[in-house]
């Protein structure tokens, strides 16, 4: 009887004793487990959602018009091509008639030349687009960018958008600080600002600095236009301050 009993108490404790039988994994499996574990973790892990801005970093706040625009660069593109063929073509061809005097060919380089200038004069500080530069934490909510407009800080910047002569949008990026009220070409600029510092910083290549602004209607683009009527209001309010205004051509 105790034999018996001693036999039955090894062989429980046999079989509470874990079997592990070891083997070995080929390497597409152990890779098909790796990948596997990683999906598990991932899917577990939590996933915040990204936060998009409703608002870009340059905000357009003033438009002139597309019509506005591309007739304006069409015009000017125009009378470079008619002030090159009258010179280059129609002038040589009346100074060398026999039949026609020396001055006609001189009138004729005028009439192709007088015509480009006058456009390029008046188009020159034809602004056609504006962008209000804005922080990271104003781009979130358009309540922030109310208060942001309405209390424009000293180192807040605008980007201006002008064309060249041959229709080119150029980009001016100043403060809005620098920027005063003017009335210069004959009411064609109500803008300007001091670009001596910006002058001696460019290279020759790059000619001079835009100086000369001309907003004249257009619409702004945000909140009804509120954003624009604040930067006017804030140029206004520093020029009453007593700034100078260098009003040069």
């Amino acid at each position: 009887m105790f034999i018996q009993r001693l036999i039955s108490r090894r062989a429980l404790e046999a079989f509470k004793k874990p079997c592990i039988y070891p083997f070995s994994l080929s390497t597409s499996s152990r890779h098909s487990i790796q990948h596997l574990s990683h999906r598990l973790a991932s899917s577990t892990s939590p996933q915040h959602p990204s936060k998009k801005r409703i608002f870009p970093e340059r905000l357009l706040v003033y438009h002139a018009g597309t019509g506005r625009t591309a007739f304006l660069g069409s015009l000017k593109v125009t009378t470079i091509f008619i002030a090159t063929f009258f010179c280059a073509v129609l002038a040589p061809t009346y100074f060398y008639a026999e039949d026609e005097p020396p001055w006609v060919s001189v009138i004729v380089v005028l009439s192709g030349i007088i015509p480009m200038i006058s456009v390029i004069y008046i188009s020159s500080p034809f602004v056609n687009y504006i962008h209000l530069r804005l922080p990271a934490f104003v781009r979130n909510s358009p309540e922030l960018l109310k208060r942001f407009t309405k209390t424009l800080p000293r180192d807040a910047q605008i980007d201006i958008t002008t064309m060249n002569v041959f229709g080119k949008p150029r980009v001016a990026r100043m403060k809005i600080q620098d920027l005063s009220a003017a009335n210069e070409r004959f009411g064609l600029v109500n803008y300007v600002r001091d670009t001596t510092t910006v002058n001696e910083k460019r290279q020759w290549w790059m000619g001079k600095a835009v100086r000369q602004f001309g907003v004249h209607g257009g619409k702004g683009s945000v909140v009804g236009g509120e954003a624009w009527k604040d930067i006017q209001a804030a140029i206004v309010k520093k020029g009453e301050k007593g700034v100078y205004v260098n009003t040069s051509s």
